[in-house]
């Protein structure tokens, strides 16, 4: 009996500790330690709290880099962080994005009435606006009467759907950290450091707005098919503020997701995973496993 109990303690003791342990890695990744005193030399305070004005623009192009012509499909003249909008916007496909090929968004914050290409503050992001996946198999109504394809035809079908095709994605989801936080240069979280361009503001360090494209917004559902004949596709932009925290947390689920394309998985997969995320509150979800851990 003094074995028995002692075994189930230690199985007890370790769990509760594992537990702990999920909890202080979490606790990790949303909390950011600020910098004790701002007028440390050490301290990296935010560009916003200078209430300069703003503009978002947003351009297409063929490449990430944006050589070979990018297009404006949107601006947004004295953009205001703490208002979020939602625009409806056509976009003209070029001849390479319609032979199954890809097209990139590239999105600006820079400083009102300077062009995004001539700012020395400006900030972006690239995002593709294209991703590849097998095409859906043709439907083939039976109380139509409609006839069954041949043979031949069936099999050039079937070659034709394992080879991947362009489609586009109808929502660009974008977030700028709103909370004037200040970083210790001593302490600067890794998975926000790439997202963080710091600047010489007279003798203070100062870091340029968080910017942030939501890549887990992307869902299987809002894909659209490209082919030779699509000239012109809908794209709905989406802007909102974001919490530090819920931008690491996001950061690292999304890098996650990404993980998992490389090792393989598809973007049908990886579509379950995201609604986990997307779908769910995160307080509850928090909960869920809480719940569900200790039963």
């Amino acid at each position: 009996m003094f074995h028995k109990t002692s075994f189930t303690t230690l199985i007890i003791g370790v769990f509760i500790v594992y537990v702990l342990h999920t909890c202080w890695v979490m606790y990790g990744i949303v909390y950011t330690k600020p910098c004790e005193n701002p007028k440390s030399e050490s301290c990296i305070s935010p560009y916003l709290t200078g209430k300069q004005r703003l503009e978002l623009s947003v351009y297409t192009a063929v490449r990430h880099n944006a050589e070979g012509g990018h297009t404006l499909i949107l601006k947004e003249e004295d953009f205001d962080l703490h208002s979020k909008f939602e625009r409806q916007v056509n976009i003209s496909l070029p001849k390479k994005t319609r032979k199954n090929g890809t097209l990139y968004a590239l999105v600006f914050v820079h400083q009102a009435g300077v062009s995004p290409w001539q700012d020395p503050r400006q900030v972006h992001q690239v995002t593709q606006l294209t991703t590849y996946m097998l095409p859906k198999p043709p439907e083939v109504s039976l109380i139509a009467g409609q006839e069954e394809p041949s043979p031949k035809e069936q099999r050039r079908s079937e070659q034709g759907a394992e080879k991947p095709i362009s489609h586009w994605r109808t929502r660009l989801t974008l977030n700028v950290v709103s909370e004037e936080f200040v970083f210790d240069r001593n302490a600067l979280p890794a998975d926000v450091h790439r997202y963080l361009k710091i600047h010489q503001h007279g003798k203070k360090m100062v870091y340029l707005p968080l910017l942030f494209v939501d890549e887990l917004s992307n869902r299987v559902k809002d894909l659209m098919e490209i082919n030779s004949t699509t000239k012109e596709v809908p794209l709905t932009i989406s802007y909102d503020t974001i919490s530090l925290g819920r931008l690491r947390f996001w950061i690292h689920m999304q890098d996650a997701v990404f993980s998992l394309q490389h090792f393989g998985f598809t973007e049908k997969d990886t579509d379950e995973i995201k609604s986990i995320f997307v779908d769910t509150n995160l307080y509850f979800l928090g909960l869920t496993f809480f719940v569900a851990t200790f039963h």
